[in-house]
């Protein structure tokens, strides 16, 4: 009875965690399609993607709360994730052969505890380089042979970091971990959440492939617009 009792308890919070993961995982992927809708208007000029930082400056204390809250999530998704990893990597020596196991798995999901620990590390940089380091009217916001030598602002802030071409390949190679790690993600959330049945898993992977893709594509195309432009045709071009 108390070994039924124990089994009972970890298939439980095994499916308590996964479900953490799993709605943590769809605020999370929220946001990030939130955040490249607003990092693409980079593309249309600074007037644009300028007045858009400013907007959300304008939420005052609430955008802080908003970050507080974005923190706790993210914090929840990755030390869940982990817990479940170990525990499923348990599971899997006592139960499995792991090397048939692990050929059975697709790249996304045998890289996802990488790719998500990538994904902490990028966002930790990303922030500290374009909010607290990266001031909106200090050196990093003038862009040689744009706008007379004045400010371009926050705007000038990223263009000039992605004008360098290490910091671009490594934007370039971090989210295409995030579109990686996303495309698994959103079919393993459909799946738990019991959205879908068998039968709809491969569409749902397909469909998630998908989305990960695009989604790397557009937060790729930004360092690809500024390198094009810095070297290729010149930066006033």
């Amino acid at each position: 009875m108390s070994a039924s009792m124990s089994l009972s308890s970890r298939l439980t919070t095994t499916v308590a965690k996964e479900l953490v993961v799993a709605v943590s995982g769809l605020a999370l992927t929220g946001f990030v399609c939130m955040h490249l809708a607003g990092n693409l208007l980079i593309l249309i000029g600074p007037e644009a993607f300028n007045a858009y930082a400013e907007k959300m400056q304008e939420f005052g204390p609430l955008l802080w709360v908003a970050r507080a809250g974005l923190l706790a999530v993210f914090l929840a998704h990755v030390g869940t994730a982990i817990s479940l990893a170990r525990a499923n990597r348990a599971a899997r020596k006592s139960r499995y052969d792991q090397h048939n196991y692990v050929g059975r798995r697709s790249p996304a999901t045998r890289l996802m505890l990488l790719t998500g620990l990538m994904v902490l590390m990028f966002a930790i940089f990303h922030v500290l380089d374009f909010s607290v380091f990266g001031h909106r009217e200090g050196p990093r916001s003038i862009v040689e042979g744009m706008n007379g030598g004045a400010s371009l602002g926050l705007w000038g802030v990223v263009y000039s970091s992605f004008g360098n071409p290490l910091r671009a390949l490594f934007y370039i190679a971090a989210v295409s971990c995030v579109g990686l790690h996303l495309s698994h993600a959103l079919s393993s959330v459909l799946v738990t959440l019991g959205v879908l049945f068998d039968k709809g898993t491969d569409r749902a992977e397909l469909i998630a492939k998908a989305i990960g893709a695009a989604v790397a594509l557009g937060f790729a195309s930004l360092p690809a617009y500024v390198l094009v432009r810095t070297y290729l045709i010149g930066v006033a071009g």
